[in-house]
């Protein structure tokens, strides 16, 4: 008795070849089944066909330092102002804002962590913008603690005396110059110190010259033709005058008297 075999020849069915399977994305076939997949940023559902998003800001904010923006399949990383995004895509850099035309201020640029602000030099103001900076006049308040005089210059001030006072060691305050204590302040005769000035004098028996410092004798005899009274000579000298009686006459207190008057009890006629 003889046996016969028989074989039966099967062909695979491509499941993917039809609607893709029922895949979402991609549909692997194998021989007598086939498997679906789905790409990067996605995860394969329970009924195994359907890709659902992976929220990837969900977990530890997507690696970002910042902001994570999920999207399909996908997500992005972004920094706040005053931050820019790394080459690595997750890490934010401060910006240095005064490293660019020292950040638009006008003086000082100082940086932060994710900021800057501008700042000005000592005797200047920040303007409104934030940004420039505008002279502060010391002097408009209380002559800037000047005792007298009060310049303002650009971004500073300084004091200043009158005439006839020194500027002291402080800066502010000013002291009398006492003109007398150098050759006599150029006066001939006395030098009269006053605050902030002085002026000349003369000895008796002289008078100031027009000039107000040089001093000429005063002519007692000239100036007073009666000085030394009736019967008398005026002899003038240099810073002084005598008087002497005519002959016949003797000087006695009121004047050149007779010498025939009664003398005072005590005295001697000569």
């Amino acid at each position: 008795m003889s046996h016969i075999t028989l074989f039966a020849c099967f062909s695979d069915v491509d499941e993917c070849a039809t609607d893709n399977g029922g895949c979402d994305q991609t549909c692997d076939n194998s021989v007598g089944s086939y498997s679906c997949y789905c790409g990067v940023g996605y995860l394969l559902n329970t009924d195994g066909a359907g890709c659902d998003d992976i929220d990837e800001c969900s977990a530890t904010n997507g690696g970002c330092d910042h902001s994570c923006t999920n999207t399909i399949g996908s997500f992005s990383c972004s920094c706040p102002d005053g931050f820019n995004l790394n080459v690595d895509g997750f890490v934010c850099d401060d910006v240095d804002e005064c490293a660019d035309l020292n950040g638009g201020c006008q003086q000082i640029c100082t940086n932060f962590i994710g900021n800057f602000s501008c700042s000005c030099r000592i005797g200047y103001v920040l303007d409104r913008d934030n940004a420039g900076c505008n002279d502060v006049n010391e002097c408009w308040r209380q002559k800037g603690g000047c005792e007298q005089i009060c310049h303002n210059s650009r971004g500073s001030f300084s004091c200043a005396c009158i005439a006839g006072y020194l500027l002291g060691s402080d800066g502010f305050s000013c002291t009398d110059i006492d003109e007398c204590s150098s050759e006599n302040g150029g006066c001939e005769h006395v030098c009269v110190n006053t605050a902030g000035s002085y002026h000349c004098t003369c000895s008796d028996g002289y008078a100031l010259t027009p000039d107000r410092r040089n001093c000429t004798d005063v002519d007692e005899c000239i100036e007073s033709y009666s000085i030394c009274g009736f019967h008398a000579v005026c002899n003038n000298s240099v810073g002084y005058f005598e008087c002497t009686c005519n002959q016949g006459f003797l000087m006695m207190s009121g004047g050149c008297q007779g010498k025939n008057i009664i003398c005072p009890a005590g005295s001697i006629d000569s």
